[in-house]
């Protein structure tokens, strides 16, 4: 619905601008115009067919959009491999910090499993010891004893820990919590917070590097938003976040799978809209 309105509202903006030029055109050139003025279907061609084409064109579905939220945070959002971008990426983990991929605990088919399988696969001990040292400055909320497997050792949703493979960085975010039945989750009213305390950490050890994020949420997380819902509110809270720099700006990088779902056109008209 909001792309239909959208769409309407950049016909009639292009039906203004071209009847005010073709006015413009007359005044001028009377003569040479008057002809196809006077021709009712001519001047329909020559002010609904451009309308028409602008209002397509500036609301299609773009594949990459950039967007200056506040003075000092510029993002760029696009569609690709996050794996693939330089400087430090960002992976949501669970409470636990778990890397066992056996699709009960962890799924092969989320970012935190696909991660560890790619960079970790032969190597879980390494990413498991580069956690442990990165966590000793955290105090656990509690140690599970009864957890049967995975991390017994469980931490406050946001906490960041970094662990490197090779030249690349990754900042491993606490995003969702386990139930009984290994079902992994984040509240809502708890996603805002979250997100808060990792913009607060990229901010305060980053140093000026380039910092890639996911659609955070947009997985198993069971944060309960559309897609393009989730996106608006991931920017809206850099927007609300104040004093927030981030010098190398931010990018958003999103799955291929979700060109469906998410409309970037949407959320360039949305912000831009707003301003900074």
């Amino acid at each position: 619905m909001r792309k239909l309105f959208n769409v309407t509202k950049s016909f009639f903006t292009a039906i203004g601008t071209v009847s005010s030029l073709i006015t413009i055109l007359w005044a001028f050139f009377p003569s040479n115009l008057s002809a196809l003025v006077d021709n009712f279907w001519c001047f329909i061609l020559l002010t609904f067919a451009p309308a028409f084409a602008y209002a397509i064109y500036v609301n299609r579905n773009k594949k990459q959009i950039q967007l200056s939220l506040t003075n000092k945070v510029k993002v760029k959002i696009f569609y690709g491999d996050l794996f693939e971008s330089d400087g430090i990426i960002v992976i949501p983990f669970n409470e636990y910090f778990d890397t066992i991929v056996d699709e009960k605990i962890i799924s092969s088919k989320t970012i935190h499993g696909a991660f560890i399988q790619r960079f970790f696969g032969e190597s879980e001990a390494e990413l498991k010891e580069q956690i442990r040292s990165g966590l000793l400055s955290y105090e656990p909320l509690e140690t599970n004893e009864g957890r049967k497997s995975g991390n017994k050792e469980k931490y406050k949703l946001g906490t960041v820990c970094e662990v490197k493979s090779g030249s690349k960085v990754f900042y491993l975010l606490a995003l969702t919590r386990f139930n009984s039945n290994h079902r992994a989750g984040v509240k809502n009213s708890e996603y805002q917070k979250i997100l808060c305390d990792l913009f607060c950490y990229i901010e305060q050890n980053s140093q000026g590097r380039k910092v890639s994020v996911p659609l955070i949420g947009g997985g198993h997380s069971g944060v309960n938003l559309p897609k393009q819902k989730l996106l608006e509110f991931l920017l809206f809270s850099i927007v609300l976040q104040d004093g927030l720099t981030l010098a190398n700006g931010l990018d958003v990088v999103l799955s291929e799978s979700m060109k469906s779902d998410v409309d970037l056109s949407l959320t360039e008209i949305l912000f831009k809209s707003i301003g900074n």
